[in-house]
């Protein structure tokens, strides 16, 4: 269901990786043999149903959990040379921001532990602020700020040290539709901004396909590779794009992964 890509190197390389936790009798198996590159600039979404692994394999992937099987490359280099040469930040489901710090000093805090010059990051952050559209609200704390924008100040800071990669946990799940759903059109637009390579978990379908140039679909626990499906989508106003029939066509073809899924552990059973 892919399109595959040719001539172009894989920011990130997963290669056979299986996960367990515990041993013996009380292993869990969180994924099995999974294997996907993701390529420059491209918009990857994980998505599965809730334990099928998806989370735990961006974790890996950050080098917040090591491997039990298989390998992960970021660029050319291991997770963990990858993650202290600053080459991809993280934005969990919880934006994690310091009530005490307001939110220029949030931005701003990886670039102060980095040792970089406060006239150079200053002007770092504000144009990140003005990236994210919360240059009005720089001096306010996050017990100020709404959910959504707290979550847009955790993507600037995960941005501050420009890497080219930007791995993202469920970002959004937590807020209300019209939040969720305005978060993910400037996302879109960070996305064309700052051409970063982004990997995003999800377990909605429409979020998905709204943002994702590839969806990697995971089957449920333990997590495999089921599907790899390339996004089509109408050019125009991504504004738009939920209007469109392609994107319901799109929708249909995704969820019919999880149906033939589940005919499938249906027929296991019987």
């Amino acid at each position: 269901m892919s399109t595959p890509k040719t001539n172009q190197q894989a920011e990130i390389v997963v290669d056979q990786v299986s996960m367990h936790f515990g041993s013996g009798e009380r292993q869990v198996t969180a994924l099995e043999n999974v294997s996907f590159e993701v390529y420059s600039n491209e918009f990857v979404s994980l998505l599965g149903p809730s334990g099928c692994g998806k989370s735990t394999l961006l974790r890996l992937m950050a080098d917040l959990l090591q491997p039990s099987t298989g390998y992960i490359a970021i660029g050319d280099q291991h997770p963990r040379e990858a993650r202290l040469k600053r080459k991809f930040g993280i934005v969990f489901q919880s934006a994690t921001l310091f009530e005490w710090r307001t939110v220029k000093d949030n931005i701003e805090l990886p670039m102060e532990i980095m040792g970089v010059k406060k006239s150079e990051y200053s002007a770092i952050s504000n144009q990140l602020l003005e990236l994210v559209g919360l240059s009005k609200f720089k001096d306010h704390y996050p017990w100020q700020l709404s959910g959504g924008m707290q979550q847009r100040v955790a993507i600037a800071r995960a941005l501050s040290l420009d890497p080219p990669l930007l791995l993202m946990d469920e970002p959004f799940s937590a807020l209300d539709e019209f939040t969720k759903e305005k978060l993910q059109l400037d996302l879109l637009e960070i996305k064309r901004q700052t051409n970063k390579t982004i990997v995003f978990v999800t377990h909605s379908i429409p979020e998905a396909v709204f943002l994702s140039d590839r969806i990697i679909v995971l089957s449920a626990h333990p997590g495999r590779v089921h599907s790899i499906i390339q996004v089509e989508r109408e050019e125009g106003n991504p504004a738009q794009i939920r209007k469109s029939e392609k994107f319901h066509e799109m929708t249909a073809l995704v969820r019919n992964c999880f149906n033939e899924e589940s005919d499938s552990r249906d027929e296991q059973i019987v």
